[in-house]
């Protein structure tokens, strides 16, 4: 094709040079033909085959490349050349006369020509080609598993080098994450400690402060009592008893008043000073039930007036009341603070009333000091002299709760019956009261009670639910034992 070119280009040369024109588009047509000419002809040719040279190419191989390259396809399909146009049977002439003679010599030259010199050539070529294609196919498939055994190799080692730093980071993770625990549970120990210490003094200050009071009381108590005993001593030096002196006696008796030649014992003054609080204490506690006799017009009467800490507030409300009380020394102590109290039996005073009369009826801390007949009596008495719509009102020991009924209840050697909140409610609703509340009052600080178990953030779930069970019993333990003190029944005529 190149020798075909090079004479166009010198025909056009000539011609230049004889001074004609040159016709370009008729030289391109003449071009493009020859190029598709030789196109057609050489279109099965491959490139020449170059041996590999020493310097390798530096362009990367994929793996499976050379597996599914075209080049070992067409190896694999072209390794035998096709034999066709040397079979015998392949000659023919188009000769009609000569035709048969021609190609029977031809054939004859053919089988001796093949027989003789081309078959053991070829057959050795094909042979030799075969075996090289086959071991070419083999080493390309082993040369592909080897990359892609390597690469796995490859994929593991590094998979296996990742899951070891990352349980390394692991561990030093948990190290770090323990480390922090502890300092974090040793530092919430301090302060628990600190705080439990901190409680504790304040505890401790609680209680002196509350001795204090007590003692204050007991002190206060014991001057008053020193006092009457010395006024005792001084009336019966400078008074003789005569007939005015028994006259007086006799209208103090009347009037409800302690007889100055009385002998009066002050142990229950003193134990009520020393166990039931101090007044203000008292006086506080007590601030609940003014609120229930509010408008009342008709007197209301509370039986069993102690210290008179109950009076002092109803006097303050406004609300018309008197007390009864036997003990000698608390009425005298509660005229001095002139409060209306006086001396003697509560049902005994309830028998001389009139029907009617009261307006509301209040006892503290008294109805367990009854045998169940006179409780009985109580009821049946209020039931005629208090006003219809009137209150009547009980105070007394909480027999649910053990700390109060050991403490509170058998300290006092005057208590007779210790009375359960819902066996009074029935008592009451029996005898014909119709009961409005059943109020509990005077709880236990919770520092005087069990205390819980704190859940901590760092504690496992197990032992979260665990320490939980356990507080939920120490709630209900100390619903038994640290119950309210005290309860009061409401009641209306």
């Amino acid at each position: 094709m190149k020798l075909k070119f090079e004479s166009n280009y010198a025909q056009q040369s000539s011609c230049n040079d004889s001074g004609e024109q040159p016709d370009v588009r008729a030289v391109m047509a003449r071009i493009r033909e020859q190029v598709k000419a030789s196109i057609g002809e050489e279109k099965d040719l491959r490139l020449p085959f170059r041996p590999l040279e020493a310097k390798l190419s530096a362009e990367e191989r994929r793996a499976g490349e050379i597996l599914n390259s075209e080049e070992l396809r067409y190896l694999n399909q072209n390794h035998v050349y096709p034999l066709t146009s040397l079979r015998p049977e392949a000659i023919s002439s188009h000769r009609p006369l000569l035709g048969g003679l021609i190609v029977k010599v031809k054939r004859k030259i053919l089988s001796l020509l093949w027989d003789g010199l081309f078959r053991p050539y070829f057959q050795a070529e094909k042979e030799y080609q075969s075996n090289l294609v086959r071991l070419l196919n083999d080493f390309v498939r082993y040369v592909d598993q080897r990359d892609g055994y390597i690469f796995w190799e490859l994929i593991s080692k590094i998979d296996g080098d990742i899951n070891r730093a990352l349980a390394r980071i692991e561990e030093i993770g948990d190290e770090q994450s323990a480390a922090r625990l502890s300092m974090q549970r040793e530092l919430y120990s301090s302060i628990n400690l600190a705080l439990n210490q901190l409680t504790t003094m304040d505890t401790h200050t609680r209680a002196m402060e509350a001795r204090m009071e007590v003692l204050e009381s007991v002190s206060r108590g014991l001057e008053r009592i020193v006092s009457k005993i010395s006024s005792a001593d001084n009336s019966d030096i400078s008074k003789s008893r005569d007939a005015k002196g028994a006259n007086a006696e006799n209208r103090a008796q009347q009037l409800g008043e302690s007889s100055p030649d009385q002998p009066i014992d002050y142990s229950y003054l003193m134990l009520e000073n020393r166990y039931r609080g101090s007044e203000q204490a008292i006086r506080e506690r007590l601030s609940y039930y003014p609120a229930f006799f509010k408008g009342v017009v008709a007197p209301v009467l509370e039986i069993g007036a102690g210290r008179g800490e109950l009076q002092q507030l109803l006097q303050a409300a406004k609300v018309p009341s008197y007390a009864i009380e036997m003990d000698p020394a608390m009425v005298q102590a509660c005229q001095d603070k002139g409060l209306r109290v006086l001396s003697g039996d509560g049902l005994t005073h309830l028998e001389q009333l009139e029907d009617s009369s009261l307006g509301g009826l209040i006892a503290i801390q008294v109805i367990e000091h009854l045998t169940q007949e006179q409780l009985k009596s109580l009821v049946t008495l209020c039931l005629k002299k208090v006003k219809s719509g009137g209150k009547v009102i009980f105070e007394t020991i909480n027999t649910e709760s053990m700390v109060a009924l050991a403490r509170n209840y058998f300290r006092d050697p005057t208590h007779i019956f210790p009375l359960h909140p819902e066996t009074m409610r029935f008592m009451l609703e029996l005898m014909g009261l119709k009961v409005v509340a059943v109020n509990k009052l005077s709880a236990y600080s919770p520092e005087a009670t069990l205390q819980e178990i704190e859940v901590a953030e760092f504690m496992s779930p197990r032992w979260a639910v665990t320490v939980e069970t356990l507080n939920r019993n120490i709630r209900r333990l100390n619903d038994l034992l640290y119950g309210y003190q005290d309860y009061c029944i409401i009641a209306e005529v």
